[in-house]
C-alpha cells in the first residue's frame, strides 16, 4: 500500500522538476508563464525567484503586480508596500490599491499614510468589504466616529445586510454615545445570527449607559454564561448592573469579587470595583466597608475623596484617632472650603474629646 501512494508522489515531483528545467530563464515571457503556474499552486517561493529573474530582463508593472503578490504571501510586507506605490498611476487598479492597503496594515505603516489609499480604494469601491472596515476602524482610532459612520453608512445604503459592517456601526454609535441607536444596532445583528458575547455584551454597556437596567442586566447575564462565568470585563459590567437594580445589590458586590479573580493586575478596574463594593457595605457593614477602602489605599495614592471615606469608615467603627489621622490627611488633600469647614471642626471636637477624658 505504501509503495501505491509514494509512487504517484514521486511522478508529481519528477513531473515538477522536470517543469521546471524546462523554463527558459533568458526569456522573460517563460519565466512569467512558469511564475504563474507556481502562484497557482501557491508555491510563492519559486514563482518570487522567476519573476525576479524576469524583471531582471524587463521592465514591467506586470511582472511587478505578480512580484508583490509573492512578497505579500511570504510576509515581506515592506517589499509588497514598495513595489505597489512603484506601479500607482492615476487610474491605478482597484487590485493594485487593495494589495497595497493589506501591506500597509500588516507592515504597520503610519496609520494616517494608510488612510490615503485606503480612502482612494473606498471611493473606487465602497463594497470592497475588507477595506471598508479596515478604514473605519482606522477612523475610529484617530477618533474621527462621524467620518467612520459616513463610511459605513455608504456601505448600509448599499447593503444593510452585512453583519460585519452592522457591528461596526453599533460600536461607532456606542462610542459616540447614541446608546439608543447602538442598541437597536446590536439587537438588528444578534437577530440576524451573530449571537456572540462581544454583541450581548456591548448591548448590555449601551444599555447600562441608556440606563435601561433590565435589558442590560439580561444581555450582560447572556454574555457571561456565554463566557463561561470567567470574563473580568463581563463581570464586572454585570455587577455594576445589578448593583442598580435594589433587589440585586448583594448579587452585584459578590459577581465583582468574582471579576477580581478573573483580572490581570490593573489598578484602575480594581480601584473602581472595590469604590462600588465599598459604598454598597456603607450603612450595612462599615468594617467590610473600611477594609475595601483600605485596599483601594494599597493599590493607588491618597487622595481627597478616599481619606474621607476612610475617616467617617472610622467615625461609625467609633475609632477617634484613625478618624482624625485621615481628617488631618483630607484637610491636606482637598480645596473644598465646605468639606474643609466640617473636617476643622471635626478635628477640634475629637482634640476637646480626648483633652476632657485626660488623653
Amino acid at each position: 500500500m505504501k509503495h501505491i501512494i509514494i509512487l504517484p508522489l514521486l511522478a508529481v515531483m519528477a513531473t515538477a522538476a522536470k517543469a521546471q528545467q524546462n523554463v527558459d530563464t533568458t526569456d522573460w515571457n517563460s519565466l512569467y508563464s512558469a511564475a504563474k503556474i507556481c502562484i497557482e499552486k501557491t508555491d510563492y517561493f519559486t514563482a518570487s525567484r522567476y519573476l525576479e529573474m524576469a524583471s531582471n530582463i524587463r521592465k514591467s508593472d506586470t511582472l511587478q503586480r505578480k512580484l508583490a503578490v509573492c512578497y505579500f504571501n511570504r510576509g515581506y510586507y515592506k517589499k509588497c508596500t514598495d513595489i505597489c506605490l512603484s506601479v500607482l498611476s492615476p487610474d491605478t487598479l482597484e487590485s493594485d490599491l487593495f494589495l497595497l492597503t493589506k501591506s500597509m496594515k500588516k507592515a504597520d505603516e503610519d496609520p494616517e499614510k494608510q488612510l490615503v489609499y485606503q480612502k482612494l480604494l473606498f471611493n473606487k469601491n465602497p463594497l470592497n468589504q475588507t477595506n471598508t472596515i479596515n478604514l473605519a476602524q482606522n477612523l475610529m482610532g484617530m477618533d474621527s466616529l462621524n467620518v467612520a459612520m459616513d463610511c459605513l453608512s455608504k456601505y448600509y445604503e448599499i447593503d444593510s445586510t452585512n453583519i460585519s459592517i452592522n457591528e461596526l456601526r453599533a460600536k461607532v454609535y456606542l462610542l459616540n454615545e447614541k446608546y439608543n441607536l447602538a442598541i437597536w444596532e446590536y439587537e438588528s445583528v444578534i437577530a440576524a445570527g451573530a449571537v456572540t458575547p462581544n454583541n450581548y455584551y456591548f448591548l448590555g454597556v449601551a444599555a447600562k449607559r441608556a440606563k435601561q437596567y433590565q435589558k442590560a442586566l439580561e444581555s450582560l447575564t447572556i454574555a457571561n454564561e456565554l463566557t463561561l462565568d470567567h470574563d473580568p470585563n463581563v463581570l464586572t459590567q454585570l455587577g455594576l448592573v445589578q448593583m442598580k437594580i435594589d433587589s440585586l445589590n448583594f448579587e452585584g458586590t459578590q459577581t465583582l469579587k468574582r471579576a477580581v479573580d478573573f483580572m490581570q493586575p490593573n489598578p484602575n478596574s480594581l480601584k473602581n470595583i472595590y469604590y462600588n463594593i465599598a459604598e454598597y457595605y456603607e450603612n450595612k457593614n462599615w468594617r467590610k466597608a473600611l477594609d475595601y477602602y483600605l485596599k483601594i489605599k494599597e493599590i493607588s495614592e491618597m487622595d481627597a475623596a478616599l481619606s474621607y471615606r476612610i475617616s467617617t469608615c472610622y467615625k461609625m467603627l467609633k475609632n477617634a484617632q484613625k478618624e482624625m489621622e485621615y481628617l488631618s490627611q483630607f484637610v491636606d488633600l482637598s480645596d473644598d472650603s465646605v468639606a474643609l469647614n466640617y473636617a476643622h471642626k471635626r478635628i477640634r471636637q475629637i482634640k476637646g474629646d480626648k483633652f476632657m477624658k485626660g488623653e
